[in-house]
């Protein structure tokens, strides 16, 4: 993941070409200062008149310069955390409808946030601090050799100490700064749930125990950052302790040459300034290298979790659905089941073109497992399912999930308008729109809102019944025009009237296969379907059966 920060190479080039330059012209106006101050004490009046006018120059150059510099640097900060947020969730819809399920979604969240954000501060603010402050670092190497040339190799050497000992103190940074991660998922993971749950939290009295539950996992959280910002202190005492020895013996040696009268006074202070200029580098880096050092971790962490492990390649593309779907000897039980207990075995079902499908049987029977399998969500642990004589495993998921539609028994809504959510922003012509609408009994509805399609539907729905919101989900399913139906107790939320005209009107449909799973069934419809199923472990067949 990290290497997904070098994307924005060219904006941390340009970004650190104006804090080396501003580091630069600083060094220069030092390094002048120190003419300016050996003519001003030898009383040459005319050399210090000659030398203030370039020396105002650059000074004033600062002022653009130190505004590019900051410019740049946001720019830079901006595109490597867009590239990495990017790259996450593009990896997140490439994960297995299947794969992404088993994780909680709230670790999703906590990755795109918590540890995005750790990266931002640890790798990409530390990535463009250790290149600043190496440039400051050899500007302040470049002062004092003005002076003193061989106090370069001193120079030298406080940096190497500095670095030596970040990367000792990699490995338990790494690990700790892990651990906190870990916890974040655990964290936000609680806090989805606690807030999903508040009115059974209010009704039932529990807002102590919520209370207390979060007191201990925010304080173990807290504790984690306070066992790392102390890690740190010990890393950054003993970086600040080599440097200020070095530092002192600098000012030592130099403080000898003065009284030999091998600096000047201007000489002096030049040194002064330039060592202060290697100070504040070294702290610098004494704190942002290990931080570079521990993102690894975090990145790797990261990268693991859009991993899919069916790595299963699909080769077929298919265009659109023939003849049938036949199920042979299809056998499923989820990987995560504690009792390994199989959802269903020996399976054989044969779904012709066009024909229409319905599926009950008791709660727990199987009855969603086999749609999931149906759409592709899941493969069978064992058997096969065969699509115009093919695979379907072997179906290229795009493919097949174009010619297909559902009515999901957990209905979602967009946060946007009524017709955004019935599009799902796709382009449809008015009259398209219309139909879908009517079908699925919403003409009325529509009509009633002040705006019409263009109504904003707020947090999933709230702000409509849930009568509604199922109606919303079977018109979008409508409009898509798929060779291929799937719903999933698409009539629970309706009253029996409405819910049995949107059925009359989907059985009539003959351009689509339709495959309904209900606990909702009418006898008039029902004898209208080419299939009536029940589902217990099994599959058997319930023609003529009230």
């Amino acid at each position: 993941m990290l290497k997904k920060v070098f994307k924005s190479t060219p904006q941390m080039i340009v970004a650190l070409f104006f804090a080396a330059f501003n580091s630069l012209l600083e060094g220069i106006v030092t390094v002048k200062m120190m003419g300016l101050i050996d003519y001003a004490i030898a009383g040459d009046l005319e050399l210090l008149k000659q030398k203030i006018p370039p020396l105002l120059i650059f000074a004033l150059t600062l002022l653009p310069v130190g505004i590019l510099t900051s410019i740049t640097k946001a720019w830079y900060k901006k595109d490597a955390n867009l590239a990495i947020k990017m790259h996450y969730v593009r990896g997140v819809f490439k994960k297995n409808i299947s794969e992404f399920q088993k994780e909680n979604t709230a670790n999703y969240i906590s990755r795109l946030t918590n540890d995005c954000n750790t990266i931002d501060k640890n790798f990409i603010d530390g990535i463009y601090t250790v290149f600043q402050g190496i440039a400051n670092f050899f500007v302040g190497i470049w002062i004092i050799s003005t002076v003193s040339p061989w106090m370069i190799f001193l120079s030298l050497i406080i940096m190497v100490a500095n670095v030596i000992i970040g990367a000792v103190m990699r490995k338990p940074l790494e690990r700790n700064y892990k651990e906190r991660s870990d916890m974040f998922d655990g964290y936000t993971s609680y806090i989805k749930e606690v807030l999903s749950a508040f009115h059974i939290v209010k009704s039932n009295n529990l807002q102590e125990k919520v209370t207390k539950d979060y007191y201990e996992k925010s304080e173990e959280i807290q504790k984690k950052g306070y066992h790392i910002e102390k890690m740190m202190t010990f890393i950054n005492g003993a970086q600040h302790l080599t440097m200020n020895t070095s530092m002192y013996g600098i000012l030592c040696i130099l403080g000898y040459l003065t009284i030999q009268g091998k600096i000047t006074a201007g000489g002096l202070l030049i040194v002064a300034q330039g060592i202060q200029k290697l100070a504040w580098p070294l702290f610098m880096l004494s704190e942002a290298l290990p931080k570079v050092f521990t993102s690894k971790s975090l990145s790797v962490k990261i990268g693991d979790s859009l991993k899919n492990s069916d790595t299963y390649e699909e080769n077929l593309s298919m265009s659109d659905f023939e003849d049938h779907i036949v199920l042979q000897d299809v056998e499923f039980q989820y990987e995560d089941e504690i009792d390994s207990k199989k959802i269903l075995t020996n399976v054989n079902l044969n779904i012709k073109k066009n024909g229409k499908y319905l599926i009950v049987g008791p709660s727990g029977g199987g009855k969603s497992t086999l749609l999931k399998l149906l759409r592709k969500y899941f493969a069978p642990t064992s058997g096969n399912i065969l699509i115009d004589g093919k695979p379907l495993r072997d179906v290229k998921k795009e493919d097949y999930f174009s010619m297909i539609a559902n009515v999901e028994q957990q209905v979602f809504i967009f946060q946007d308008t009524l017709r955004n959510n019935i599009t799902l922003y796709k382009s449809y012509s008015e009259e398209e729109i219309g139909a879908a609408i009517e079908a699925a009994g919403l003409t009325s509805f529509v009509q009633s809102l002040p705006d019409g399609l263009d109504t904003m539907i707020y947090d999933n729905g709230r702000n409509i019944s849930g009568g509604e919101r199922s109606r919303v989900v079977i018109a979008r399913a409508m409009l898509t025009k798929a060779s291929i139906l799937f719903m999933d107790e698409a009539f629970a939320s309706l009253d029996m009237e409405r819910a049995r005209e949107i059925e009359q009107t989907i059985l009539k449909l003959k351009d689509i296969t339709v495959i309904n799973v209900s606990h909702v069934v009418f006898r008039d419809t029902k004898k209208q379907y080419d299939g009536v199923f029940t589902v217990k472990g099994t599959v058997k067949p319930l023609l003529g059966q009230e």
